[in-house]
């Protein structure tokens, strides 16, 4: 917010403001703004050289020239982009922290690191989750979830592991005989990705299915020839959305 104030007092009227940020509120960032309207989020995805989406977040203040510019610029950038509003985690990231919320307490549980990446990977993913977690990096993921927690504590419970792994120390974890086994494991990420995607569709973040089959897609890599979430057959290890929630068929 101070960033944004004092660039507000010397760039010129027609200047966009626009943030990075992977889960922060674009809203909160130019509340105190004399013309929050030119405020517009622009989230890229890891690596950058690689994946094409952005999210384009736009507030309730972000005006309609704000939103075509930012969708030129990401045309003319190579990119892709889908309009989301702003909302904690936006999609992507909202999803994913979901689908690793599952993992992780499945370690507490008891399993194991490669478990979770085994019952992950089925989905199609081209890294396993570990890979992920530590390109993005523990920290940028703890807090990512703190917001998310803030926003939805029953969904999103905070990670202890998650939380030494942010401090740059390694967790002490023990395989436990009653853990989960890896196509239990899976079918909890098929269950909770569709319980998260209904959520998101209900509070109308997106337009509807279709922008967050492109953003998993584009964003996440899931594998397009299984179309993103579409609906398909859960023995696939592909997530099938129904507007309710459920899964189908």
């Amino acid at each position: 917010r101070r960033v944004f104030a004092d660039l507000e007092t010397v760039v010129s009227p027609t200047c966009l403001l626009v943030t990075n940020t992977s889960s922060l509120s674009v809203s909160a960032m130019g509340a105190s703004l004399e013309h929050p309207e030119r405020v517009v989020g622009m989230h890229f995805f890891n690596p950058v050289a690689v994946l094409p989406l952005v999210e384009l977040v736009r507030t309730p203040s972000t005006d309609d020239v704000t939103v075509a510019t930012a969708w030129d610029v990401t045309r003319r950038l190579g990119k892709r982009g889908v309009l989301v509003q702003d909302a904690p985690a936006f999609v992507v990231n909202r999803l994913l922290t979901r689908q690793s919320s599952v993992l992780m307490q499945a370690i507490e549980a008891g399993s194991t690191f490669e478990e979770t990446d085994e019952a992950a990977l089925q989905l199609g993913l081209p890294m396993p989750p570990s890979a992920l977690l530590a390109l993005v990096g523990p920290r940028v993921a703890n807090h990512v979830l703190h917001t998310l927690h803030d926003a939805y504590p029953d969904r999103f419970p905070l990670s202890p592991t998650l939380e030494t792994l942010a401090e740059g120390e390694l967790p002490t974890l023990e395989p436990r005989d009653d853990r989960p086994g890896v196509d239990e494991l899976h079918g909890r990420i098929l269950e909770a990705l569709a319980d998260e995607c209904a959520h998101v569709l209900d509070e109308g973040v997106v337009a509807g299915a279709a922008e967050i089959d492109a953003c998993l897609i584009l964003g996440a890599r899931y594998p397009f020839f299984f179309g993103g979430t579409a609906t398909t057959d859960i023995d696939t290890g592909v997530l099938a959305i129904a507007h309710n929630g459920n899964l189908t068929n």
